[in-house]
């Protein structure tokens, strides 16, 4: 692997100190960790970009804690790469494809084509509503109803779902598992605050095929070895996250990769 800059003890310097900083910020709800971030990103040149992003993972892969606390970071705001100008987001990705920063490189891969439902299908075959009115129960009580509307299929209406405090874990599992399902909902909940910070959660949403492939592949970076190598053997994974999964299995086992 080639780094985009030989200046390896600044690279590592501006790495550990962007990660103090992001540390530095109180998480959950509100959080201006994206914020820093963000900044952060507009601040340095593209060459210094790839090589900082490159020193975090693997940093983070070693178990330094503050560089895994921004590598999650990142898995859970796909945004932080997404609203960044197209035009700055190809040159990076070129950047790092010409450089052999595949884990990098990763980051600023198209996203999928958008998979969508038939048209045959409605928005809730378990709840005949209007969509002002499931957004109504979504902030509700009704447990019944709030079951029935875990299965929904506009973005809104699960967004409002995620922030009602009756909802739990497993409810959110069920919406991060479901399949058909849209790009939209499998985003909504990744990027939410609170629940996208669940690993369960996480899990099931590396494992759902209908997952926008830049965020399953930051995703797989947060899980555990022995939850690759079940999503690995299950057969669920694109060739584009196969490969990542195979990837990162071969860095926790600290053995020489052979490329073919």
């Amino acid at each position: 692997m080639h780094l985009v800059t030989e200046d390896f003890e600044r690279v590592h310097r501006e790495a550990l100190k962007l990660a103090r900083r992001v540390h530095s910020v109180q998480s959950g709800p509100g959080s201006m960790r994206p914020a820093v971030l963000r900044e952060a990103f507009q601040d340095l040149e593209d060459p210094m970009l790839l090589a900082v992003l490159t020193d975090i993972l693997k940093s983070a892969r070693d178990g330094e804690a503050r560089c895994r606390m921004v590598a999650q970071e990142l898995a859970l705001s796909p945004e932080l790469i997404t609203d960044m100008p197209y035009e700055r987001i190809q040159r990076l990705y070129e950047l790092a494809r010409d450089t052999g920063l595949r884990e990098v490189r990763a980051l600023f891969m198209s996203g999928r084509s958008t998979r969508g439902l038939p048209p045959s299908h409605t928005e809730n075959d378990h709840l005949q509503m209007p969509l002002g009115l499931r957004r109504q129960a979504a902030r509700g009580q009704d447990r019944q109803l709030l079951d029935r509307l875990v299965r929904d299929r506009n973005h809104r209406v699960i967004a409002l779902l995620l922030d009602n405090p009756r909802i739990v874990e497993r409810d959110v599992i069920r919406i991060a598992a479901s399949r058909p399902t849209t790009e939209l909902i499998l985003r909504t909940v990744a990027e939410h605050r609170k629940w996208s910070s669940r690993y369960r959660v996480r899990k099931t949403l590396a494992c759902n095929p209908y997952t926008p492939t830049p965020i399953a592949m930051n995703l797989l970076k947060t899980l555990m070895v022995q939850d690759l190598r079940f999503i690995k053997s299950a057969g669920v994974l694109s060739d584009t996250l196969l490969a990542e999964a195979e990837r990162l299995l071969h860095a926790a086992s600290g053995e020489p990769r052979v490329e073919h």
